[in-house]
């Protein structure tokens, strides 16, 4: 299961950036990859809410349904699932003084033939990594101090 790790920093407190990100909608502004994500329902953003997510992936656009799964103080964990794999991505918030650390862990796991190509992708999900951290940290840089 390659997995691809980054870190971010916000100003913001805490509280501040784990309410923006827990609302997984806003992958449209920090995930470099993502295209288009809407929520699946009007229900309120908490545990068991699903966003209907298309990204690009290596030139190809893919769709995936992610779950709120984790929403605890310091933690989300937002899981995507589709035919070929299940993307758990981990958000740990940690207050470093003037502001919030961001370590953004995602782990895929493949399915059917796409697991056999598995050794072949980990490099385009190291530059997906290294996008997607760019982005999260322009993202997370602009949200309010206070």
């Amino acid at each position: 299961m390659p997995t691809v790790e980054r870190t971010a920093h916000s100003p913001a407190p805490p509280g501040t950036v784990q309410a923006y990100l827990r609302d997984f909608a806003n992958a449209e502004e920090w995930d470099a990859g993502t295209i288009s994500c809407t929520p699946v329902d009007d229900s309120p953003v908490g545990v068991g809410k699903q966003w209907h997510n298309v990204s690009e992936f290596r030139g190809r656009e893919t769709s995936l349904t992610y779950t709120l799964e984790v929403d605890e103080p310091g933690h989300l964990r937002i899981v995507g699932r589709n035919k070929t794999v299940t993307s758990e991505d981990d958000m740990y918030l940690t207050d470093d003084g003037p502001g919030t650390t961001v370590t953004y862990r995602a782990t895929f796991t493949f399915h059917g033939a796409a697991k056999l190509a598995t050794p072949l992708l980990v490099p385009a999900l190291g530059k997906l990594g290294d996008d997607a951290q760019k982005t999260l940290q322009k993202a997370i840089e602009g949200l309010p101090v206070s």
